[in-house]
Parts: C-alpha cells; sequence; structure tokens
C-alpha cells in the first residue's frame, strides 16, 4: 500500500512538468516582426509567412510591378500569447496599417541625378521617345534626334507616390526645370512694361523678386525673370538643301570723259545662283547651329561695272574744280525727273531777296526775263560751260560784263513759274544739263 502512494506521487511529480511543458508549447504563436516593432501576431508561422506573402503578391498585382521590401526588416519570432489572429485576412489588414513598403521601378538619370520615376523600363524608354519625337523634323529632312546631357535609365526603388505615368513623366521633364535671366531696368521702364517684355503676369514677377515695389524702381536696377525651363535639351541635327542667290561685286572704272561726279552703267550686274548643303542644329526646336557641309556654284554671278569720271568742269582755273555755291541755302527740289518732266537744275532754298553770287568767273551772257525762269542771269565761263541763275528779284549785272567768282550778281525773288522765293540754278556743258550738286 505505502509503494502505491509512493509511486502515484512520483508519477504525479513527473507529468505535471511535462503538463505545463505542453501546455506552453501549445500556447507558442508566431509575431510578424518589422522594423523592430511587432506587427501582429499570428497562430503559427506557416499562417504568417503565407499572409506576408499573400500581402505582397497583392500589393504587386494591384500595382502591376515588383515589390520591394527588406528581408532583413521583416522577422518571424516565436511568442506566449493565448491570443491570437487566425484569419489571413485580418492578419493582412494589420500589415497593410504597419507594413511599408516600396515598389523596383525605373529611374530616368540626367547627368547622374534622378528626375523622375516610372512603372518600368519600357514606360521609361516610352518617355524619352516622346520627348525626342516633341522636336522632330520632316521626313525628307532625315533629322537626327538625340539628348544633349547624358541620360540613362536605372533600376530605382521609390514609393507608390513618387511614380508619374508616361505623360505626366514627359510634361515634368518639359516644363519642370526653371530658367532666371536677368534684366536691367531702362530709363521710362514700368513694372507693367516689363511684364509684357517677358510675357509673364505681374504678380509672377513680384513673387520672383520679392525686394520689388514699382514705385521705387530706378534705372540700372537688375529684375529676376524666371521661365519654365526643360530638364533635358533635345538636340534635332539634320541637312538642309538651299538653292542661294548669290550677289554680284560692283567694279569700277575711271572713264575721262566724264565730269568729277558722274557715273555710268557700263555693264548691269546679274546675281548668281548656288546650292548649298547645310548642317543644322535646333536645340528643343530652336536653331543655334548652321554649318556649311558643301556647296556647288550653279550660275555665276555677273559684276556691275559702273565707269566714274574724274574729269575737273573747269580744269584751266587750277583747284579742284568745285563751283562756288551761289546763295545761303540747302537744295529742296534736286536735279532730275519732276512732275512728269525732267528739272533740269537744282532749286535752293532762299528769302525773297537773298543775295546770289557767281559760282566762277566768267561773262554775262544773258541778264533778263525769259518766259517761266523769270529773270535769268547766264554767265559763261569757257570751255562750254555755262551757268544759270532763275527767278530773280533783281539783276545786278548787264550782258557782255565780266564777273569774278563769289561777286554779288543780283538777289533771289519769285519771277517767271515759281510757287515761292527760291533760287533756280542749273549747270550746262556744250549745250547738255548737268546736276548742279555734283559741282557745288
Amino acid at each position: 500500500m505505502l509503494g502505491s502512494r509512493t509511486g502515484i506521487k512520483t508519477l504525479l511529480l513527473l507529468g505535471i512538468p511535462v503538463l505545463v511543458i505542453c501546455a506552453f508549447f501549445s500556447l507558442t504563436r508566431c509575431a510578424v516582426v518589422w522594423d523592430g516593432e511587432v506587427v501582429v501576431v499570428a497562430r503559427d508561422r506557416e499562417i504568417a509567412e503565407a499572409a506576408v506573402n499573400d500581402y505582397l503578391e497583392q500589393l504587386e498585382s494591384s500595382a502591376g510591378m515588383p515589390v520591394k521590401i527588406n528581408a532583413d526588416t521583416v522577422k518571424y519570432r516565436p511568442t506566449w500569447r493565448f491570443g491570437a489572429v487566425e484569419d489571413k485576412k485580418e492578419i493582412q489588414l494589420c500589415l497593410a496599417q504597419k507594413l511599408d513598403h516600396q515598389y523596383e521601378a525605373s529611374g530616368i538619370f540626367v547627368d547622374g541625378k534622378q528626375i523622375v520615376a516610372v512603372k518600368d523600363k519600357a514606360v521609361a524608354q516610352q518617355v524619352l521617345d516622346k520627348l525626342l519625337n516633341t522636336y522632330s523634323v520632316d521626313e525628307d529632312e532625315k533629322g537626327k534626334l538625340s539628348f544633349k546631357q547624358q541620360v540613362e535609365i536605372k533600376p530605382v526603388t521609390v514609393d507608390r507616390y513618387d511614380l508619374m505615368d508616361a505623360d505626366r513623366a514627359v510634361e515634368y521633364i518639359r516644363f519642370g526645370g526653371v530658367e532666371v535671366r536677368e534684366y536691367k531696368v531702362k530709363e521710362g521702364d514700368t513694372l507693367w512694361d516689363v511684364a509684357i517684355a517677358a510675357k509673364l503676369p505681374v504678380e509672377e514677377l513680384m513673387e520672383a523678386n520679392p525686394d520689388l515695389t514699382p514705385e521705387t524702381m530706378q534705372i540700372g536696377q537688375q529684375i529676376k525673370i524666371s521661365r519654365p525651363a526643360p530638364l533635358v535639351d533635345v538636340l534635332t541635327t539634320y541637312q538642309d538643301v538651299r538653292r542661294e542667290e548669290m550677289s554680284f561685286r560692283v567694279q569700277e572704272k575711271v572713264d575721262q570723259n566724264l565730269y568729277w561726279g558722274e557715273q555710268k552703267l557700263v555693264q548691269k550686274g546679274s546675281p548668281g545662283q548656288r546650292e548649298v548643303v547645310y548642317e543644322v542644329t535646333l536645340e528643343n526646336g530652336l536653331e543655334t547651329k548652321r554649318r556649311v557641309l558643301e556647296q556647288k556654284v550653279i550660275k555665276e554671278p555677273v559684276p556691275q561695272v559702273i565707269a566714274k569720271g574724274n574729269k575737273k568742269l573747269l580744269a584751266f582755273r587750277g583747284g579742284n574744280g568745285r563751283l562756288a555755291y551761289p546763295t545761303v541755302g540747302s537744295i529742296v527740289s534736286p536735279f532730275g525727273q519732276r512732275w512728269g518732266r525732267v528739272h533740269e537744275g537744282v532749286d535752293i532754298a532762299a528769302n525773297y531777296g537773298s543775295p546770289v553770287v557767281a559760282a566762277e568767273a566768267g561773262t554775262v551772257q544773258r541778264a533778263g526775263y525769259r518766259g517761266g525762269y523769270g529773270l535769268c542771269i547766264d554767265i559763261s565761263h569757257g570751255s562750254g560751260v555755262v551757268t544759270r541763275y532763275a527767278h530773280l528779284s533783281s539783276a545786278a549785272v548787264k550782258p557782255g560784263q565780266r564777273v569774278e567768282r563769289g561777286q554779288f550778281i543780283g538777289r533771289a525773288g519769285s519771277s517767271g513759274n515759281s510757287t515761292g522765293p527760291h533760287l533756280h540754278f542749273e549747270v550746262i556743258v556744250n549745250g547738255v544739263p548737268k546736276n548742279p550738286a555734283l559741282f557745288i
């Protein structure tokens, strides 16, 4: 009897710890730990891992791209707890609230700096193709498109809200930069003038220049003008074949039979033609460079030949052969065609009664009224040269009288066919009217 009791005690002493240990292990759960913090406690590791993997698969399926989670930050640890989450969806709800994740995407880099991130490499290439095609040229011109900067596509890990679709990425790359220029205020400028010239609202101009006040603008003050600019520049290079006109040269030669200042067209010039092949470079659609690759002359230009005289009007008098100015005033009506007929002299502005002098020494041939000339004086200077002074109000010389250069011969007026006081002055060489402006 005593031995039986002893056996029962021994059995109890050994069995109770075993039962406690079995109970402990039966209550052991699996904790999903994220970055050192318990996210949820599942019944066992199998359920926990299945819930996490299903959750990540759902994320990838909805986004259509791989999800990136650092394996070192998700851990599974045994824990002793009476309660545990057994429903997979409830576990995933806890994961969604606390589990941080990123997506494996493709980034577009310009000169080593990431500017946008998109879903994958195919979308990134689509963005770059759209940027290039924005500035494509006609098919006939066979243009070459490239980026000015170094552009690369690289794998990146980003948050979902950092991703862009193709169209948004194109727009951001084209207009997401800022170009800042400075304008120096000139006399008479207002802030509204500057804003109109810069094609910006006044509000944006003031926002870019917080210290600027319209009332205190000073000449020479620098104003910053900000405008959208691309984050990458597109270069377009193509060949432009053109036929261009070649200008002709003008050659001059001396004609001893022409007076000083006179000229005559000997040969009319004619432009030539050439075919030129240019290499044209555009930056963001604007031409920045044009280089000649080759050129071929199709038609040579014909030079224009002009004969110019150096013969002095009155060479035997010495000096430069120029005539003295006959009165004080400027030429108001030149030599040549006027009112449908030839004006054979020049009209010089003069007040009524202004003195008139001889343009050169000579002999008075005429001093009297002559039709439309009114009161008129003709002076012969020899060598077939005659000067005429018309529309006078009075004459101080007589026919046959000898006069010297600069001698007073009469006064300006408005006699004959005249609309007002002035001096009509002519230079006649061997009976042919010449342009007086060439000799006075």
